[in-house]
């Protein structure tokens, strides 16, 4: 597991508060089937990352941008584009995501990334 927790500027952390795009990847490769711990088997990698990114979803500000990337042996974004978040939008992310299982093979980052940045970035947008 790998947590960064960068530091931006005071001019880049007053814009944050307005706007921003967040982009999320979610690994459905089959690994993810398995149990998150021993104790519990009942709960698996998969479901504990649909719950994570629900809760992360639900905790975005309403203007902000986002998208979500699956991936595993080949990768598919939820959205063309990252699009703004509005109830129309959240409705039909939470809706793709509980749907989400551990069906896409090996655990292939490397081309996601690639797609993610080689995408023009949305102007005003951090």
């Amino acid at each position: 597991m790998l947590s960064l927790y960068p530091e931006f500027p005071q001019a880049v952390m007053s814009s944050v508060a307005t706007c921003g795009e967040f982009v999320f990847l979610l690994d459905h490769s089959g690994s993810m089937s398995s149990p998150v711990n021993h104790t519990n088997r009942n709960e698996t990698r998969i479901s504990s990352a649909r719950d994570t990114l629900l809760l992360l979803l639900k905790s975005l500000p309403v203007g902000f941008y986002f998208n979500i990337y699956s991936f595993g042996s080949g990768f598919e974004p939820i959205f063309p584009k990252s699009v703004e978040y509005s109830q129309r939008t959240m409705e039909g992310a939470l809706k793709k995501v509980g749907e989400m299982q551990a069906n896409l093979g090996g655990t292939e980052i490397l081309d996601p990334l690639k797609q993610l940045f080689s995408q023009p970035c949305i102007p005003n947008q951090p």
